[in-house]
């Protein structure tokens, strides 16, 4: 039997095992644990974050590139006015110090200047409890930057359209008297024309009388550019109705075709063109070749450009003004894109954000009437488009139509070249019902040689007994023409022992059925070969 203190020695050594068993599992656990909230916190696209009471960051996920930073561990140990401004980094002060003192979840937004522009967070500062007292302040920094701006997006189309509704009305009722105006004022000037002979004959008798407290010298000499102001005037009134029927104006898609965008630049650069000249303003094209098709109006893209082209004229006060015309593609979007460029004046910051409303004009004393802009943002929108702007005072102005565009992808072709019409006509309708390809059929080499060379397919089915040109003819031609040496080709043959087989397999060719057909088998081999999983 053991002594007493060797068993207190093993039963010792049996608890410590236990604790070090339950130390090892509760470690386990709580590496675990950590891990999950390592990938909890790191998975978030929020800035996630812990601040003792003095403002100074006790953990921090890695959402810190709006900090400008790279990983959160940058950010430990820092404190907030080492971080941001002094305008942020007080509120935050504020705001934490409610947190400690009242224990309550506080709410706030701020805001910060950047290269991007203006970005916009919300954050959340929340208690975190330890012994009995609040140990720290959880935060989690939401980044609104881009809902903002989409939220912008809408609030301006919702108020374009708004008002497109309400002008379309004011319009309305403004046009038919200011043509029942336009109408009377020439009949009004040809009348004073026939009775200035009458008046001046009688002479003496009027020269001291007053009409309307006015004397008939004055009237004599002024009436002619009274008339010609009036005119003036209701044309003008006249242009601005006008504007307002082409803001209001809503997008009818059975107006739209398939055209290409150089051609309504061109356009509208001919006609501003004069008015560019005028005032020695030079006028550049730098137009982007092979653009694909746009789906859009013509007429409202010439006005899209030309409003941006006489807006930029307007902007320009010195004697060496230029606009730039730009077109190009952006694959990323699809998109076809029109910038409008200037070197005049720039927009004036205080009407910069509200540029695209109607009304809205920094050239009022000038004649300007803040239309232009207006309807050429409802033109953008009426195609699905998008438009902006980049501007500094005293360097110029680029306006942005970002116009997208469907590219949609050529359908598959197949062609099928065998003499047998019958069975050419089975395997097009196969082909044609079991998928979504284009198929068209040869009855001989020689026709499809011609095809070949102007539009290959993306398979050719091929008999190997033709008239004309064979089937072996045409493999050697493929492999002879640039561009077509690597054309995939399913053969089908009644010979497969034929010599002609054996020298097609020597040029390459393996992809070898024979008739009659499994047709199962026959279209596994077209789908893969159409889905690019043979060679």
């Amino acid at each position: 039997m053991l002594p007493r203190r060797v068993r207190h020695l093993i039963e010792a050594i049996r608890s410590l095992r236990r604790e070090l068993a339950l130390e090892k599992q509760a470690n386990a656990q709580l590496r675990n644990s950590h891990a999950q909230f390592r990938a909890l916190v790191e998975s978030s696209i929020d800035h996630i974050f812990m601040l003792d009471d003095r403002g100074v960051y006790l953990f921090s996920n890695d959402q810190v590139a709006s900090l400008g930073m790279r990983s959160g561990q940058q950010l430990v140990g820092r404190r907030l006015q080492d971080v941001y401004p002094h305008d942020i980094w007080t509120i935050y002060r504020e705001k934490l110090k409610a947190v400690f003192s009242s224990g309550r979840t506080v709410i706030f937004s701020h805001d910060k200047e950047s290269a991007k522009g203006t970005e916009f967070f919300q954050n959340t500062l929340y208690p975190i409890h330890r012994e009995g007292r609040i140990w720290a302040a959880g935060g989690i920094c939401r980044d609104l930057s881009e809902p903002k701006r989409i939220e912008k997006q809408l609030s301006q189309a919702q108020k374009m359209e708004a008002l497109g509704t309400l002008v379309a009305g004011v319009a309305h009722e403004i046009n038919n008297p200011v043509n029942l105006i336009l109408f009377n004022l020439p009949l009004f000037e040809k009348m004073w024309r026939d009775l200035m002979p009458m008046l001046d004959s009688i002479g003496e008798g009027l020269q001291h009388t007053k009409f309307g407290g006015l004397t008939y010298t004055f009237i004599k000499q002024n009436m002619p550019r009274l008339i010609s102001d009036m005119k003036m005037a209701a044309n003008r009134v006249a242009n601005i109705v006008n504007g307002l029927k082409q803001f209001s104006r809503k997008s009818n898609p059975a107006e739209k075709s398939s055209i290409q965008v150089n051609v309504a630049v061109e356009n509208a650069a001919r006609l501003g063109a004069a008015t560019l000249s005028n005032s020695r303003t030079e006028l550049q094209l730098d137009l982007a070749a092979d653009l694909p098709l746009l789906h859009a109006n013509l007429q409202n893209l010439e006005q899209i450009v030309l409003n941006l082209m006489i807006n930029a004229h307007q902007s320009i006060d010195h004697a060496n003004g230029l606009v730039r015309i730009t077109t190009g593609w952006r694959a990323q979007d699809q998109a076809i894109t029109i910038e409008v460029a200037d070197n005049g004046r720039g927009i004036n910051p205080s009407v910069a954000d509200k540029i695209f409303d109607p009304f809205v004009t920094d050239r009022q004393a000038q004649g300007g009437t803040g239309i232009g802009l207006s309807v050429t943002y409802n033109l953008v929108k009426a195609h699905n488009g998008e438009i902006s702007f980049e501007s500094k005072p005293g360097q110029g102005t680029k306006f942005t139509v970002i116009l997208p565009t469907a590219v949609k992808p050529k359908p598959q072709r197949v062609m099928v070249v065998d003499d047998d019409a019958a069975f050419r006509a089975l395997l097009i309708r196969t082909i044609s019902r079991k998928t979504k390809v284009v198929v068209e059929g040869f009855a001989n080499g020689a026709e499809a040689l011609i095809r070949l060379g102007s539009y290959p397919p993306d398979l050719l089915v091929l008999d190997m007994f033709m008239p004309e040109i064979d089937g072996l003819g045409v493999c050697r031609a493929i492999k002879n023409e640039l561009g077509l040496e690597l054309m995939k080709v399913i053969i089908v043959t009644g010979f497969p022992r034929h010599p002609n087989i054996t020298a097609a397999e020597q040029l390459g060719f393996h992809q070898i059925l024979t008739k009659p057909l499994d047709m199962d088998r026959f279209m596994h081999l077209v789908k893969e070969s159409l889905n690019g999983k043979t060679t």
